[in-house]
């Protein structure tokens, strides 16, 4: 509807409720023609600027009518709506009222001021005003729902119960209002009144099992164990495969350490036909993820993945949460098939997309990672998790430019994901650096570092690539050492500070930081023993120097094209 036909209907609207208001008061019949004619005029010139917005000219235009009527209830309601809008509570409340006593019969009045009254937290008094609504208009149901609301939200539980009673006798028993009623109740520790609500929805729902369900939970929060055991066995003999209740009994029995009972119930409810199957795998989970992990033993969670493996195989709802038993049972290949055998079926689930890539990456299965990101890209292009592993797993083959592709692509989805954006810079600047593109690497390091300051891994290999080039070495010292104290315990990180203290020919300090990096590094790689060797060949230290350095040549991984003359003894230091 056009924006002109909006404002004709609700102009109309104002003018007939004007209109009608005319007719039905005294006042306004009292006042001479010319009177009666700048009156209308000023009240519809006052309406057209409120629908308009003009809430300035509005008041002046009603002001004015207030002049020639003082009495006039329907410009104190338009006044008073307006004084609303500006959060003038005070002086709506004041023109509400007069309006209202002045044409009591109005239900809109009362509208304005019930909620003028709820604004300025009056709520009894608010309340009263729907409740003389409800008297005159019975048959308004969302004014009983207002007032048991308002009631409820100053928690005058009594009143609000009150209300929902004088709903029922309007309407019947329904069941929003049966439900809010036995919250209310709950809230005064009233069982009684809350299990008649509760009998009332069972007699008159009786083919609803879980108000039966609802009325045994009752029973039980009042350690009326009994009771409630009672109501669910009768559930039970009625529809023995009722999956909620095996599930709710299973719980009771494992609070209470009755073990058996509860694996029983749990075996029934795992194999109910009528219990949805992803609510079997959310059950399996909340019991993973519980706090009190010694109720329910590993042994016993595998027992259930079995069961639900033996039975609905074919469920892939079931198998993704066999993938997930069996990566934390080690057993990522069969995790990664499994992932695989759900995508075979449904390729439209990214979440298990983002799993399978997941594993691959931590297994370091290049051709997997890489296989599946190009595929995964395919059926989602505006993810970039993917564009990252294909990245990555290109950089792992030395595919530098390959995996630049990938990584400028998923940097176009990433605008607004900070944290995200610096890994893809960091990436970048690898690529970069191992295409020979210094300066542009040294680019995206500093993109990375504008982003996140205090990233340890991007402090390091800027710092490394720089004493490499032997160049800018204060800088290079100053992101090392930021590096060392984010990680002060990181073995790479400690040998590239040795490192960069090496290249400003500071042999002592380097000489200390290298042998925390030899303590802290797991595994000593052929480049790290070169470093040391270096190193304690600059303190005199040219035995130990030389065993470092055949130590080095002996991991065979990348060394220095000097390892070997270094050895022999050709190789000579720089002063």
């Amino acid at each position: 509807m056009k924006r002109w036909i909006v404002l004709f209907f609700a102009f109309f609207l104002a003018i007939n409720a004007f209109g009608d208001e005319k007719k039905k008061i005294d006042g306004y019949e009292s006042l001479d023609e010319k009177s009666k004619m700048d009156f209308d005029y000023s009240f519809m010139e006052g309406v057209k600027y409120k629908i308009t917005g003009d809430f300035q000219q509005a008041v002046a235009y009603f002001d004015r009518c207030l002049q020639i009527y003082p009495g006039s209830p329907v410009v104190k309601y338009e006044l008073g709506n307006l004084l609303m809008m500006s959060e003038d509570y005070n002086g709506a409340l004041q023109l509400a009222r007069e309006a209202v006593t002045a044409n009591p019969s109005n239900m809109w009045y009362k509208l304005l001021l019930a909620h003028v009254l709820q604004k300025k937290s009056m709520i009894e008094e608010a309340c009263n005003v729907y409740a003389d609504i409800i008297a005159k208009y019975p048959d308004k149901e969302e004014f009983y729902l207002l007032e048991a609301n308002l009631y409820t939200s100053v928690e005058k539980w009594e009143k609000a119960i009150d209300v929902y009673d004088r709903y029922e006798k309007q309407y019947g028993i329904t069941e929003p209002a049966s439900i809010e009623k036995i919250k209310l109740y709950t809230k005064l520790n009233d069982l009684k009144g809350a299990s008649e609500e509760a009998i009332k929805l069972i007699n008159k729902y009786p083919e609803k099992s879980e108000y039966l369900s609802l009325l045994a939970e009752l029973y039980f929060n009042y350690n009326e164990d009994k009771k409630g055991l009672k109501i669910l066995n009768k559930l039970l003999n009625t529809d023995p495969q009722n999956g909620y209740v095996h599930l709710y009994l299973a719980d009771y029995y494992r609070e209470k350490n009755k073990e058996e009972e509860a694996e029983n119930h749990t075996r029934k409810a795992l194999l109910s036909d009528e219990l949805d199957n992803s609510f079997k795998v959310q059950y399996i989970l909340r019991l993973i993820l519980s706090k009190d992990s010694t109720r329910v033993s590993d042994q016993q969670l595998k027992g259930y993945m079995d069961l639900l493996m033996s039975k609905y195989s074919d469920d892939l709802t079931v198998r993704a949460l066999h993938s997930d038993f069996l990566k934390k049972e080690n057993k990522i290949e069969e995790a990664k098939n499994e992932l695989e055998y759900i995508l075979s079926q449904d390729k439209d689930n990214y979440m298990i997309w983002e799993e399978l890539l997941l594993l691959c990456n931590e297994t370091m299965d290049t051709i997997c990672m890489y296989n599946k990101s190009v595929e995964a890209i395919k059926y989602f292009p505006e993810q970039p998790l993917p564009y990252a592993l294909a990245g990555i797993s290109e950089m792992l083959k030395k595919n530098y430019k390959n995996a630049m592709e990938f990584f400028q692509d998923g940097l176009k989805l990433v605008e607004d994901q900070m944290q995200l954006k610096a890994q893809f810079y960091s990436y970048l600047g690898d690529c970069y650096y191992n295409l020979d593109s210094i300066e542009r690497a040294f680019d995206m390091f500093d993109e990375v570092l504008k982003i996140n300051p205090n990233n340890a891994l991007v402090l390091n290999n800027y710092a490394y690539y720089l004493s490499l080039r032997n160049e800018n070495l204060s800088k290079a010292e100053q992101m090392s050492s930021q590096a060392v104290l984010l990680e002060p315990e990181n073995g790479t990180y400690l040998d590239t500070y040795a490192w960069v203290l090496y290249m400003r020919k500071d042999y002592s300090q380097a000489l200390y930081y290298m042998k925390l990096a030899i303590q802290y590094s797991p595994e000593i790689s052929g480049v790290l023993y070169e470093h040391y060797g270096d190193i304690l060949y600059r303190n005199d230290e040219k035995e130990k120097a030389l065993e470092m350095w055949k130590k080095a040549l002996d991991a065979g991984d990348e060394v220095s094209k000097d390892l070997k003359s270094k050895i022999s003894g050709e190789y000579t230091f720089e002063n």
